[in-house]
């Protein structure tokens, strides 16, 4: 995508989120936001130890003794930098942890092995969680008739990626090389074999590590379900200060249904409008005003700042550029 493009989308979210704001009502949403008031500061130590947590998460996907803790925190604190800052999402964070593991010793190929393992064992948890309110939300018929049939492709794709999930690690039977060699009539025959060739030792050894390490997996799966919960912990603390709600159930609805904004909406830099636009519809369909969707997405894009400001401070540190 051209500079040009990248610029009108931004330009085009943010007026987006103009309207939302002038929609809901300035007033409402400032005074939700004041209400949060210091427990903010227990939203960013909790999205602090959500990103440790994964960085513990990518340690243990990693070769045992390869690189230490601590080096792997900075990777991952460095990673989020690149992900909030650059307005890029995963696209650029995921390959740039897998490079600054390399300048830590690791070959290429342990490397984004390791960085895949972690982001695909994450997105298995995010997948559970997002098909878990996506079931809830259908079966209240709570959502707009617009978005249902939306919603159940949404749950089909999820459930169908959870299932090629299982059967690539219970057979040892890599997909993604093959899916690649099949795309000839869309990357081009050259294109498609030359990145099935690179692509193919990073999935040979993830797939080892996902058939034959049952006991590391389980120990990511259980930090991954950690994280995930402490996600969930945050929108009830937001929902529950400002006073609407104290639902379990409605933040793992909440939490659930945007998980994939940076994947479906990674064209958008910084998701700008499409964001909010999805914590709006979310906050309506489990009974909030949508200026509690908006004081969620305002919430989190702050304490993503602050978290990747201190990842900036970290990448800044490393010794290559």
């Amino acid at each position: 995508m051209t500079r040009a493009a990248r610029l009108t989308l931004l330009v085009l979210g943010v007026v987006g989120i103009v309207w939302l704001v002038s929609r809901t009502g300035p007033r409402l949403l400032l005074e939700l936001v004041v209400r949060v008031g210091w427990s903010f500061l227990a939203i960013v130590a909790l999205y602090a130890v959500h990103v440790g947590l994964r960085a513990v998460a990518l340690w243990r996907s990693l070769p045992a003794g390869l690189v230490p803790f601590a080096e792997v925190l900075r990777v991952r604190l460095s990673g989020e930098a690149v992900e909030m800052l650059t307005f890029t999402g995963p696209f650029l964070a995921e390959p740039a942890k897998g490079w600054l593991l390399t300048r830590r010793g690791m070959t290429t190929t342990d490397a984004f092995a390791a960085v895949i393992t972690e982001y695909l064992l994450y997105t298995v948890t995010s997948s559970w969680l997002a098909a878990t309110a996506v079931i809830i939300l259908l079966g209240r018929g709570r959502l707009p008739s617009s978005v249902h049939s939306a919603a159940v492709l949404v749950l089909g794709l999820t459930l169908a990626f959870i299932a090629a999930f299982a059967y690539a690690a219970i057979a040892g039977v890599g997909l993604i090389v093959p899916i690649l060699l099949r795309s000839r009539w869309l990357l081009g025959r050259r294109r498609a074999e030359a990145a099935a060739l690179t692509f193919a030792p990073i999935e040979d050894s993830l797939i080892r590590f996902l058939h034959g390490r049952h006991g590391r997996v389980a120990q990511v799966f259980v930090v991954e379900a950690v994280a995930q919960l402490l996600l969930i912990l945050e929108i009830w603390i937001v929902i529950a200060v400002i006073g609407l709600s104290t639902s379990w159930r409605t933040s793992l609805i909440v939490e659930g249904g945007v998980k994939f904004i940076g994947v479906v909406f990674g064209f958008v830099p910084g998701q700008f409008g499409a964001s909010e636009g999805v914590y709006v519809l979310l906050a309506r369909a489990v009974g909030l005003p949508a200026a509690a969707g908006l004081t969620l997405a305002l919430v989190r894009r702050v304490r993503g700042l602050l978290v990747a400001g201190a990842g900036l401070v970290v990448l800044s540190r490393f010794d290559h550029r």
